[in-house]
């Protein structure tokens, strides 16, 4: 009688336990903020997601495997709560598999203390999990109950979820609520740990895969371009940006002098109402470099790409980065005719974007050219991103600081930091200026931030980028422009429109046509989307993609 006491107090405790990411979700998950009623019975659902395992497995067996698929998870999880509110995404999720692994270790230990207290949990885990008797936790009977009683709680739910359906979409088919019910049954899994993890997973291995399908489709695609170019002197440098916000740039306002050197460049233009269409990398660097949108963002994987367009037109294309190269960027540049990775990783001391001027005047040895140059910008952690003689603002948290001090009370640090990522940013746009002002040709520049970064900024109190909120520091982006005088006298049509659309709003998508119509390659140029454009339209709202995948539409100001 001890020992079967003893056995049921072990299976409390391991259940318990089990149940402590699902308590850790119902107390920080700004989407789970229910009633108690609704708490209990998400609790509810939660545990009886849990047992079904327990209906094929033994109680030993059961416990070791749910432990080692649950605890796995748990650190990703608690990541996620900590700096977006929310239980981990399929974008979250995604950034944690394609970061290198030093920085993906930093940011599921962000809270070391916890990562302790998940370590000491799962050691008691454990040995519970080795002493329990080895026996099914369900009786023969009540297993068969399960089995009849679980199909009919799910038909049960669908039904109850076809006729709410019904109630507001009474105009609709049954066919169709039908199947809106099964999906919206379906969809409540990936708010129920650890099955959300499991699902994202599948998702991300089953989007990976539909990429590499797509990128099958681009060996045929072709723009169609056949413009005749007529000057073949001319080079065009896209220069993509990395976390940095619009508010932060002396030129734009700022308070701090953050751009000395850019405030002297002649021929510069900052557009005041430029928005990135996402606040990841992962998302927004494809809308920069292709036709794709917020909406259709596989677009990005069936056409060819800006640097390819520029090639179909006689350009030579090249492609530099300073980032870690994703399967996009892998296959752009392989398609490019010159291209270099510096593979340094993002926390390597030493690694700054001045080394693409270099890089850059090595390849440049033919007439008629394209460049892409992927910066590291104000990638975190910031004190990394430049040399000390650019730490102007003081003090800041240091070059190996650990992510739990990315906390409220440390923003000033990291505000200072930040700003000396701009100040250096601001001497490599102006460096690659003088470089390219040094050719004696038509030349074109454009940067603009693959999206911004948030620093407790309002009552949404969120930090960093990625958020699942739609926050205007993340989306936010300068985009300027530097023309040489040699282009300013070829094309003075461009260059008085792009002067007169400064402060027209327009979203990452212009970059695409912007550059083509500038270089006078109009076969594909959408002359609404042109900066270059006296028909450019403004865009009073943009469709922006969130950290968690999802989109919504952001008013510009």
């Amino acid at each position: 009688m001890t020992n079967r006491i003893s056995n049921i107090i072990r299976i409390s405790l391991l259940f318990a336990l089990l149940l402590i990411p699902a308590l850790a979700a119902l107390l920080w998950a700004t989407d789970l903020s229910y009633s108690w009623l609704k708490k209990l019975a998400y609790l509810g659902v939660v545990a009886v997601c849990l047992l079904l395992p327990a209906l094929v497995l033994k109680a030993r067996t059961y416990f070791i495997v749910e432990g080692v698929l649950n605890f796995v998870f748990f650190p990703i999880d608690i990541a996620s709560l900590y700096l977006n509110k929310q239980s981990t995404s399929v974008a979250f999720l995604s950034n944690i598999y394609h970061t290198d692994l030093h920085e993906a270790q930093e940011l599921i230990l962000t809270m070391w203390p916890l990562a302790l207290v998940v370590i000491g949990l799962w050691i008691v885990y454990f040995v519970l999990a080795a002493r329990v008797k080895n026996e099914y936790l369900l009786s023969p009977t009540l297993r068969k109950m399960v089995y009849i009683c679980f199909p009919l709680l799910i038909v049960s739910g669908v039904l109850a979820m076809s006729i709410m359906l019904h109630k507001f979409h009474s105009e609709r088919s049954f066919r169709t609520i039908l199947s809106d019910a099964v999906g919206l049954t379906w969809m409540k899994l990936y708010k129920i740990y650890p099955y959300n993890l499991y699902l994202e997973t599948y998702d991300i291995v089953r989007a990976t895969y539909r990429q590499h399908q797509l990128n099958k489709q681009v060996d045929t695609f072709r723009f169609g371009i056949e413009t005749h170019i007529s000057d073949s002197s001319a080079m065009y440098l896209l220069v993509v940006g990395e976390t940095a916000r619009f508010d932060h740039f002396a030129i734009n306002g700022y308070e701090r002098n953050t751009n000395p050197c850019l405030s002297r460049c002649n021929n510069l233009i900052s557009y005041t109402k430029a928005y990135s269409q996402a606040n990841l990398t992962s998302y927004s660097v494809p809308l920069i470099l292709t036709r794709a949108s917020a909406s259709d963002l596989d677009k990005a994987y069936r056409e060819r790409s800006l640097p390819e367009a520029f090639q179909e037109a006689g350009f030579k294309a090249g492609f530099i980065s300073k980032q870690t190269p994703s399967l996009l960027i892998d296959r752009i540049m392989s398609a490019c005719d010159y291209s270099h990775s510096y593979n340094k990783g993002v926390d390597v001391v030493d690694n700054y974007d001045e080394e693409m001027i270099a890089t850059l005047s090595q390849m440049n040895n033919d007439s008629l050219q394209f460049f892409v140059l992927h910066s590291l910008g104000c990638h975190f952690r910031y004190e990394l991103r430049y040399p000390q003689s650019f730490a102007l603002f003081q003090p800041t948290l240091g070059a190996s600081f650990s992510y739990s001090l990315i906390a409220e009370e440390n923003k000033d640090k990291l505000i200072n930091a930040y700003d000396n990522a701009i100040l250096y940013t601001d001497y490599f746009l102006s460096e690659l200026i003088h470089y390219a002002d040094s050719l004696n040709r038509p030349v074109v520049m454009l940067y603009m931030s693959e999206h911004g970064e948030s620093f407790w900024d309002d009552e949404q109190k969120l930090s960093l980028h990625g958020s699942y909120q739609v926050a205007e520091s993340e989306y936010h982006v300068p985009l300027i422009v530097w023309y040489s005088d040699e282009y300013a006298e070829t094309h003075p049509e461009k260059v008085q429109a792009m002067i007169e659309n400064k402060d027209t709003p327009v979203s990452s998508d212009v970059v695409f046509y912007s550059l083509l119509d500038a270089a006078g390659i109009c076969d594909i140029v959408d002359s609404t989307r042109s900066i270059c454009s006296p028909y450019l339209v403004s865009q009073d709202s943009i469709l922006v993609i969130t950290g968690s995948g999802s989109t919504e539409w952001m008013t510009t100001r």
